[in-house]
């Protein structure tokens, strides 16, 4: 079905609906391919940076809608405490003149805007907020166990308020079979899963490079389990190079010995530089709900030594990788051990690469959509 028809016959007006755009991540991956498919279309974000707006308008004819939150002093750096109030927001939004509205939603819960029944709602979930529910999350003021008490009542109420938001949308959309899981659990509903995005790098046109070191890749944060993949390296004494920004990157840089290199933020021509001299990427998310980085590797031909957590199960296959199931530095040992004694083809690596391709993701959203009016 195309996207013309729908655009034009079926859907004239349509707004895209997004949580917070503070920093790029996945999920901003994901809200850009949605921009690039309905480029007439609206767009709602509460918080929504400068640097952010302007990398939207490039890409989209629609308007740009931002909240009064937006305009409060420091509230990017300190976006957690209006998780609450979001929910008053999301279903005060008028969109009674959109015909589709499609949310993208994670922690801030977007999919609980309300419209009419005569209009589409498609919610594409990113993950159940991970601070309401089991999965492990990165509030550390919930690691405190007065705090975690003294908020209980609080967050029971706002469990219920995502409950309810997560029965609004017509159709569910999950980013993995590990989310269509926790969407069944915590909001008693079916989904379909439609894999993200995934941009495919150039590192296969550099030819011949001597593999040099093992690459974690990553955001520096505690939910990565990046501690542990460094413990491991300077336990084997191997070459690691570290790719990626964080709150974690002192604590990092201070327990790391002299066979760990950081370097930081790199523009893609440069990853794929540093990719290409990769005998493997080692990653150690915990519960990661997809995982782009992965699929990222495995596109440019690098093999992934990986924790059995989360969505990098769906990615990585014996013929693209191996697993280590305990989160010990034994473990990771043992893994790479595995890792270095078999033989990984570059060409089956990118082929599983292709299947998270961004025309696959926009086919599968066109079908989804174009199957329910």
């Amino acid at each position: 079905m195309h996207l013309e028809f729908i655009m034009k016959k079926k859907f004239k007006k349509i707004a895209i609906i997004h949580d917070v755009f503070i920093e790029k991540g996945g999920a901003e991956r994901v809200l850009a391919s949605l921009v690039s498919m309905f480029p007439d279309a609206d767009v709602f974000i509460p918080l929504l940076s400068d640097e952010n707006r302007s990398f939207l308008e490039k890409r989209t004819k629609g308007k740009i809608y931002s909240s009064f939150f937006n305009h409060i002093p420091f509230i990017h750096s300190a976006s957690i405490i209006l998780k609450p109030f979001l929910y008053w927001y999301w279903e005060t939004l008028d969109l009674a003149g959109y015909d589709l509205v499609i949310s993208s939603s994670h922690s801030f819960s977007s999919k609980g805007v309300i419209t009419s029944s005569e209009k589409l709602h498609v919610s594409y979930i990113h993950t159940p907020p991970r601070y309401l529910y089991a999965e492990f999350n990165e509030a550390r003021i919930l690691e405190n166990k007065f705090f975690k008490y003294l908020l209980t009542p609080l967050l029971s109420w706002m469990r219920q308020k995502d409950f309810i938001a997560a029965q609004r949308p017509d159709i569910l959309i999950a980013n993995s079979i590990e989310v269509q899981k926790r969407i069944k659990k915590y909001y008693r509903r079916d989904s379909k899963v439609i894999y993200p995005p995934v941009s495919a790098f150039s590192s296969l046109k550099i030819k011949n490079n001597k593999k040099e070191y093992y690459v974690c890749f990553s955001r520096l944060a505690k939910q990565k389990g990046m501690d542990l993949i460094i413990k491991s390296f300077n336990k084997m004494g191997k070459k690691l190079v570290v790719v990626g920004e964080g709150s974690e990157k002192k604590y990092l840089q201070s327990i790391a010995n002299k066979n760990i290199t950081f370097l930081g933020y790199l523009s893609d021509k440069k990853l794929s530089r540093v990719f290409s001299k990769a005998k493997g990427l080692v990653y150690a998310s915990i519960e990661e709900d997809f995982g782009m980085v992965p699929v990222e590797s495995l596109s440019m031909g690098v093999p992934v030594i990986a924790f059995y957590s989360g969505g990098v199960k769906e990615v990585v296959n014996n013929k693209t990788g191996v697993f280590f199931k305990e989160r010990t530095t034994h473990d990771v040992v043992s893994a790479i051990k595995k890792f270095e004694k078999k033989t990984f083809l570059k060409k089956d690596c990118v082929k599983r690469a292709a299947n998270f391709s961004e025309s696959k993701f926009k086919k599968s959203i066109l079908k989804v959509i174009g199957e329910k009016r």
